[in-house]
């Protein structure tokens, strides 16, 4: 098994966008996910500046950075009835400079956060035509059926396993990916702390060359439950370590 991405979720408005741009230039395995949905990155909104003030940064970068959008509730609505907010239009369509190509490599669509509309035809056509973009979704026993009919389509897309629903609860035991042709990333729980022991276990269960990614989130927050740049940082490290170790 070997890493993608080292996923780190949820850094926000706080933050300086240098800094953060500085994280991912740790390794070419750093991401991060940023949390969108309406109530806090509509036009106008703290989320929407910082984010578009981050990507600019980053579209002067010599060395494309990894940068992933989770999109959540209302918006993970209407792109899963197959239309595209103007502001996730607008984030997808910044580039950078040098390799002209997007500066958002990944979607993820959290489907089953709350109530939400979901048409896995009309997703199926949006995938299709944004084919730049990786798409990933959840997979959990809230939204399996979703997946399924998701993947009768045809749809190309990669699913995240985690068991405990963004709890930040590391599984007994992680699961197998459930489709051949589909790659399964892991999260929940994962910390600093314990990231080289959560590497063991999936790689345990995953063949010798399968790609995969982790993504941390709940336990990269510090005081007051924010993003912490120090635990983020710390858990690329180990993370990279771990890789390195044991990918040939």
């Amino acid at each position: 098994m070997k890493l993608r991405y080292i996923t780190c979720s949820d850094p926000r408005e706080d933050l300086n966008p240098s800094d953060v741009i500085d994280l991912l230039k740790t390794s070419p395995l750093a991401e991060i996910g940023v949390q969108i949905h309406k109530s806090v990155a509509k036009w106008g909104k703290q989320r929407a500046l910082w984010f578009d003030t981050l990507l600019k940064q980053s579209a002067n970068l010599k060395t494309p950075v990894n940068i992933a959008m989770h999109v959540n509730y209302e918006w993970c609505d209407e792109m899963c009835s197959g239309n595209i907010p103007s502001e996730i239009a607008y984030f997808m369509s910044l580039k950078n400079k040098h390799t002209n190509a997007p500066l958002i490599s990944r979607i993820q669509l959290n489907i089953g956060d709350a109530t939400y509309q979901f048409d896995a035809h009309k997703l199926f056509k949006l995938i299709s035509v944004l084919r730049d973009y990786e798409f990933i979704l959840p997979f959990n026993p809230h939204v399996i059926s979703e997946i399924k009919q998701l993947k009768t389509t045809g749809a190309k897309f990669n699913l995240l396993f985690d068991g405990s629903y963004g709890a930040g609860i590391s599984p007994e035991k992680w699961q197998k990916p459930v489709f051949n042709d589909v790659q399964f990333g892991y999260a929940g729980g994962i910390s600093p702390k314990n990231v080289e022991e959560n590497l063991n276990k999936i790689s345990n269960i995953l063949p010798q060359d399968y790609e995969t990614w982790i993504d941390a989130e709940g336990q990269l927050r510090g005081n007051k439950w924010v993003f912490n740049l120090d635990l983020a940082r710390d858990y690329l490290n180990r993370a990279i370590k771990w890789n390195n170790t044991h990918t040939k």
